[in-house]
This record gives structure tokens, sequence and C-alpha cells, in this order.
């Protein structure tokens, strides 16, 4: 295959607000176990909005980093156990292997734990390089535009499975019907439990055509004659950790996979005298890529559902979507 000598990738310039640029850069030479990927989508997430927001707390980025994690593309070239047009999905996240964090399997406390997008170049470009430890293949009957949902998703399946411990015993509400709140919904039904998923009375009125679409059940407010074993807190507000503490009963589990704007108020109070568990939840790891790549496979139409595409070249637009929040996820095309 001929590839160019350079290709387009959206860059952060400095760390001034809207300091996003598409601008030509050096085709990504992969070093040793590194695989080239010709990208095709790439989701846009919180983080992404942040940078692009300038945003405190996230000037450590470096100018000159190509944004980017939430990557679905095709190999360029066979090597490391792929072959030339094989797709694939990246983990976004890597650490060292060797440190307490890393042998507990826990690269999020990894101090120097790698990320696309954030300390090395992502995938918001035409081309990135990856190390093949961090590709999985996708599925034959997994479409590209759907693939590209693989790293919210293994959020959201780590917050369901892997920290909640969901199983079909459970009746579970997600309050926030964002995406994650979505996806938690869906693999919460996935592994057989009950799941309401609560919101504002906005959120009832702009998101109750694609809850239909996707057979979720959506309301404003938890029915007295639904009881959930399980609260996931996706929405990011003090509001929904009080309705949670209250609707919940004795020995009841919270778990917590948003992150907050500001420090959430608990009724702390109420939740010991419950024993509820609260239980955090943050990013995932390879077994809950796995197991949104098995989810995926029974929801094959849910890229369309859920992703508004924007070309690459419109980055500032594409911002501007991911901020008004009227798409579940915006995902560029370089």
């Amino acid at each position: 295959m001929n590839l160019p000598a350079t290709a387009p990738a959206a860059v952060r310039s400095s760390t001034a607000p809207r300091s996003i640029i598409v601008s030509m850069k050096d085709l990504p030479d992969p070093a040793l176990q590194e695989v080239l990927v010709r990208t095709e989508y790439c989701g846009l997430c919180g983080s992404d909005l942040h940078i692009w927001n300038g945003d405190d707390g996230y000037d450590w980025v470096p100018c000159g980093t190509t944004l980017g994690h939430e990557i679905v593309g095709t190999v360029v070239r066979s090597g490391h156990g792929f072959t030339a047009g094989d797709r694939v999905t990246a983990i976004a996240q890597s650490g060292c292997g060797e440190c307490p964090a890393c042998q507990a399997e826990y690269a999020n406390g990894c101090e120097g734990k790698m990320t696309l997008g954030l300390t090395r170049d992502g995938g918001a470009a035409a081309f990135v390089r990856i190390p093949a430890a961090q590709l999985l293949a996708v599925p034959e009957n997994v479409p590209t535009l759907t693939a590209v949902l693989t790293e919210p998703l293994s959020v959201a399946a780590r917050a369901v499975a892997g920290r909640g411990r969901i199983t079909a015993e459970d009746t579970v509400v997600v309050s926030g019907p964002g995406t994650i709140g979505i996806l938690a919904a869906l693999v919460c039904r996935y592994v057989g439990a009950r799941v309401l998923l609560k919101g504002t009375a906005g959120d009832v009125a702009s998101r109750a055509g694609l809850a239909a679409r996707l057979e979720l059940e959506l309301a404003e407010s938890v029915p007295g004659s639904y009881s959930p074993t399980v609260w996931i807190e996706a929405a990011g507000a003090s509001a929904a950790l009080t309705d949670a503490v209250r609707a919940l009963p004795v020995r009841g589990r919270l778990v917590m996979v948003a992150l907050y704007g500001a420090p959430p108020v608990l009724a702390a109070n109420d939740a010991v005298r419950k024993e509820l568990d609260i239980i955090t939840s943050y990013s995932s790891h390879r077994p809950d890529y796995e197991l949104a790549l098995q989810v995926l496979q029974t929801q094959p139409d849910l890229g369309s559902i859920l992703v508004e595409t924007v070309p690459l070249a419109d980055i500032a637009g594409a911002f501007e979507k991911v901020g008004r929040g009227g798409a579940p996820k915006v995902a560029v095309v370089p």
C-alpha cells in the first residue's frame, strides 16, 4: 500500500480555549511491537471537550498531541498477530506492567500510564500508531460505526458487571440517560437484569424517542412499585445521589460511574444506616472491552442509532455538538 508522507490530525496547539486545530503531521512511524492503523472513526468524549475548552486540570496534556482515544480502524501492514485490513479497536490506557497497580491489573493506578490522545498521539487523525497489546479485533458482525462505541461501552461494562456485580437477579435504576447511562442500561439488560433509566423532565423529553428505539424504560421518577437493588449514578448530579440513597433498600448497592463538576452531596447518614455498598467505577480494562464487544454483537445497529459523525476538518463543529449533548455520541471521520 502506498501511504502518504503526511496526513491530517486534530492537534492541541496551545492550552488556550478552542486551540484544537487540524493540521498535516508526518505519518506515524510505528515502534517495535506497534501497529499502524488507518482510523475509520474516532469518538469524542468529555476529556476531549475539556481540552477543547482549555479547562483547568487539563493543561498537562502536551501541545502538539493528537486527540482521541475512542478509536476504530483498519490495520495498514501485517504483523504482530494482525493482517493488513483487519478491523481493530483500541484499549485507551496501558500501564508500565511492573508497578504494584499494574500487577493488580489496575493500569489506572500506574504512575507511568499511557493514554491515547492524552499522553501520546491518539486517533483523531487519518493514521495512528498503537501498541499491538492494546488492540482488539472487531467481530465480523459488528459494523465499524457500532464498533466506535467499544471504549465508552467498556466503561459502562465495568460499572455494571465488573464493579457493580450486577446479575439477572438485580433490579437496577440508572440515573442520567447520557452516553454512559444509556450504555450501562444496555449492559444491565444484556446480563439479564431489569433496568429503568431515570432522567430529568428535559432528559425524558429529549431522549424518549431514543429510549423507545432501544426498548429501554425511561422515566422522570422511580415508580413506587419499582424496587431497585442497585442504582448506577451516571448523571454527575448530587440530586441523583440523594434519590439513590432514598430508593435503595438496606444493603443495596450504589455504583458511582459519573464524575462531578463540584464536590457532590451525599446523604451519608442515611447511607450508613442502610449499610449501603457505595462502589466507584472508573475507566476500563481489557476484560471490560471484551464484554463490550460481546454486547455489541447483540446490538449491531447501535452505531446508527447513537452515533453522529462529523468530518475531521470540522472539529470545531464536532465539539459544538458534544457540548450541546444533542447526540449520545459524536465521532469524527478522518
